[in-house]
């Protein structure tokens, strides 16, 4: 995970690492004119803190700012980061072979440090289960509509925070003898 923040030191989003120059995050927590920092590591001992300057950002080229379509985008750190126990890149499975099982998988696993219901931000970064639901029930909520290439997730007792945006959502898929957290998509 990274928490982006401004070089004022107001938090932005989160993002997560996808290389050990890159950081994907949501199109809409790009904001012109201002010098994005990402924090990467431990965020219980700043020692073992890796801070890194946003040198570069990259919008999906067909961003909706109305109806949040395309709502990516890729942020270019100004150093590679050193992968460590707590820094590691999230796997994204760009095999199309793959897309039917990714598509299916639920629940869903997210993490962020957004508020908790009465609660004061989260000083920990928190995993949340996220089940998916039917567009139709979704629709209900939303104040645009969702397109096909948008899902929705989530529900009264299990829903991410407006300080979550860039949060990776994904879920575990077998990987040899094992599993492995794979990228759905970013909120």
């Amino acid at each position: 995970m990274a928490f982006l923040y401004s070089s004022d030191g107001r938090f932005n989003c989160f993002g997560f690492l996808i290389t050990n120059r890159l950081v994907l995050t949501a199109a809409h927590c790009i904001l012109s004119k201002t010098a994005i920092i990402a924090r990467l590591g431990d965020y219980d001992d700043a020692h073992n803190q890796v801070v890194a300057r946003v040198q570069s950002s990259h919008m999906h080229r067909l961003y909706n700012q109305r109806n949040l379509t395309n709502d990516i985008a890729i942020l270019a750190l100004d150093r590679k980061v050193e992968y460590t126990d707590k820094i590691r890149p999230i796997c994204i499975v760009r095999d199309t072979r793959w897309r039917k099982s990714i598509d299916s998988l639920n629940p869903l696993t997210s993490a962020g440090w957004a508020k908790m219901e009465s609660k004061s931000d989260s000083v920990k970064i928190r995993t949340l289960e996220l089940v998916r639901r039917q567009p139709a029930i979704c629709q209900i909520d939303a104040t645009t509509p969702l397109t096909t290439s948008q899902f929705c997730a989530g529900s009264g007792e299990s829903n991410l925070g407006n300080g979550d945006s860039g949060s990776p959502v994904g879920g575990l898929i077998p990987f040899g003898k094992s599993q492995r957290f794979i990228q759905v998509r970013n909120r």
